[in-house]
């Protein structure tokens, strides 16, 4: 693959990214009052909340998948596989650890898969704990990878 055309991925990853942040910045704020109980919970808040955590696996997606293989792509990195990234991502300082990756990968496969809702309440504290690490995640890996398509 080209410079060109990796970099050129890398800006439509990137695009997608912030994108997909905006929503999820968006349903933080809907979400930001509501209590942690099922039970306190109408119709009108598991929509939300729907949407909130929904919005958060896609922002998961979008990191380990799109943007960091974009970005490794582009640095001719060989990171073929999701635990590739997640090293390579650990080794450029986006996380302290891989398996902080790997826990919000899981937790994305979590919230994709529960189909009747049974875990909500579970999965929305997770994220609603994780919002920060995920954003300084994400903060981290656009600014480094502006820096390598500038260079």
């Amino acid at each position: 693959m080209s410079e060109k055309i990796s970099a050129r991925l890398l800006r439509v990853s990137l695009d997608e990214l912030r994108q997909a942040r905006s929503h999820l910045t968006f349903s933080v704020q809907r979400v930001c009052q509501l209590g942690g109980e099922r039970s306190n919970w109408s119709e009108a808040d598991l929509e939300k909340i729907e949407a909130y955590t929904g919005r958060f696996a896609r922002v998961v997606d979008l990191l380990t998948n799109k943007v960091l293989r974009a970005l490794f792509a582009h640095e001719l990195e060989p990171a073929e596989t999701v635990i590739d990234r997640f090293i390579l991502a650990e080794k450029r300082g986006f996380v302290a650890g891989a398996e902080e990756l790997s826990i919000l990968k899981e937790h994305r496969n979590s919230i994709a898969h529960d189909y009747a809702g049974t875990k909500t309440e579970t999965i929305f504290a997770f994220c609603r704990t994780t919002q920060v690490q995920l954003d300084a995640i994400c903060n981290c890996v656009e600014a480094y990878a502006a820096r390598r398509l500038i260079a």
